[in-house]
């Protein structure tokens, strides 16, 4: 009896920690969530030293997951792509930094509706091997 009485707690305690908290985030947490999840974002073209045209698409989702395309154009035309999905997290409470694991982070330097200009970093700051690439989206057309 008192198993069975401990097991029911025991669920119902679980249960209770997957529901989703409303009211988390600020008015202004909120505003920077929608610019980044309302917009699919696109990488400018770079053309690498084989003439190899390069760029990505990233869409964000308010869950925490994201999608990226990344595009390489021969000079035939032919396209190559690479999809991932994976999450995606605020790393501080400012929303400054987006964390995707494995020591990837991008430090958000603009967000507006027209521009998503961004430190693509990887590893933690004051680590000998870190780097830090600027990046820039724009919404896809």
């Amino acid at each position: 009896m008192k198993k069975n009485i401990f097991i029911v707690l025991v669920t119902l305690i679980l249960a209770s920690g997957c529901v989703e908290k409303t009211g988390y985030y600020s008015d202004g947490e909120e505003d920077t969530i929608s610019l980044i999840c309302d917009n699919t974002w696109a990488s400018e073209k770079t053309v690498d030293d084989e003439g190899i045209t390069h760029h990505g698409i990233y869409n964000f989702k308010k869950d925490g997951t994201y999608s990226r395309k990344l595009i390489a154009t021969d000079k035939d035309g032919q396209e190559k792509e690479n999809s991932i999905t994976d999450r995606w997290t605020f790393y501080d409470p400012s929303s400054k930094t987006i964390y995707f694991g494995d020591d990837h982070y991008w430090d958000i330097e603009k967000l507006t509706p027209q521009k998503f200009a961004v430190y693509d970093r990887w590893g933690e700051y004051g680590q000998l091997h870190m780097s830090r690439e600027y990046m820039e989206l724009t919404p896809l057309k």
